[in-house]
């Protein structure tokens, strides 16, 4: 397990990251420790989820009742459109339609998925400070009393990166990255800072034995490569149907004139293949742990939708075959 607990100057300030610390120090695996958390999350968040598939359904009800309306007042003001604009404005308001209603589940998604990320970026960062914080301790505690060669051994072994099915290492992205992170990474896309240092010691002294026993010699010496694009991938993938069931939920707004509403469903397509696309990369840059939240994440969301599509499309058939027995029995014919 990774040294958690060793708190010299590394401190957890993210209340995200506080939270999958105390997950991560009773169950012991952080790759575990971030599939409990997602699901604790969905699950926390899924009242909300069903309230917004629900107003969403509402919503599109609504224009299609009023889409008639809508549809002759396109004619009747096709040469008008900042009238027509107006009068569609003033329909939908009456019938309590809100254009933002369909924004707001991409707006919602977007808002939680940056704040678990922020979590996930404290949190890596602070795991990968106290792993440097230890060596420090182990090379300040037997420097001079081991030999060099006895030292590096040592601070090798010490380091202990943590895998997850076939990452070697949670913390690093599941790429054909390194096991270990140089100092680049570990100040730049890690967003780590450095615990106070000797003259005589660098990142290097401490974590270059872990770095020769664990990375890559070269591109092509895939044996050592961190991970396999797996996470990411699967990532992508699921997020694509995600947001797919979800805009398939969304009710349509025709607004504006003939050419002004092809121009929206052309922006809702771009927008529903580069959200996933650029949400996606986050889970190609940064750790294969927020990788493996973010592809349950959508796991789960995907499920919900369906569960809740096949619940809706039996609602609606339902009310569809009374309304016939109605109409039928109204008519006399029965």
């Amino acid at each position: 397990m990774a040294f958690m607990n060793t708190l010299l100057s590394a401190e957890m300030t993210n209340l995200i990251g506080k939270f999958l610390l105390v997950l991560y120090n009773a169950i012991g695996d952080f790759g575990w420790t971030v599939v409990v958390f997602t699901l604790l999350l969905k699950t926390v968040v899924l009242p909300l989820d069903i309230w917004q598939k629900f107003s969403m359904r509402k919503q599109s009800k609504a224009m299609e009742r009023i889409r008639p309306q809508l549809e002759k007042l396109q004619k009747q003001y096709a040469n008008r459109p900042d009238i027509l604009r107006q009068k569609q404005a003033e329909l939908q308001k009456k019938e309590k339609i809100h254009v933002f209603a369909s924004c707001l589940p991409m707006i919602i998604t977007i808002v939680i998925f940056f704040v678990v990320w922020a979590g996930f970026r404290a949190l890596v960062a602070y795991e990968n400070e106290t792993i440097v914080e230890k060596l420090l301790v182990i090379y300040n505690e037997n420097v001079g009393k081991v030999s060099t060669e006895e030292l590096n051994s040592m601070l090798a072994a010490a380091y202990e990166p943590e895998g997850w099915l076939w990452v070697k290492n949670v913390f690093m992205s599941d790429i054909g990255t390194n096991v270990i992170p140089d100092l680049d990474t570990y100040l730049g896309t890690i967003g780590a800072t450095l615990p106070e240092l000797p003259t005589s010691v660098t990142y290097d002294t401490l974590v270059g034995p872990a770095i020769k026993l664990y990375n890559k010699t070269s591109f092509w010496d895939a044996a050592r490569w961190n991970g396999y694009f797996g996470l990411p991938i699967l990532s992508i993938v699921t997020s694509f149907l995600s947001t797919k069931l979800m805009q398939s939920q969304n009710p349509q707004m025709p607004t504006g004139t003939e050419e002004q509403q092809k121009t929206q469903q052309t922006t809702t397509k771009i927008l529903n293949y580069v959200m996933p696309l650029m949400l996606g990369i986050f889970a190609i840059i940064y750790s294969a742990a927020f990788a493996i939240y973010y592809f349950l994440s959508n796991v789960y969301s995907t499920v919900v939708s369906l569960i809740f599509n096949i619940i809706v499309k039996r609602k609606d058939k339902e009310e569809k075959d009374r309304l016939l027995s109605t109409t039928y029995v109204v008519g006399g014919k029965k």
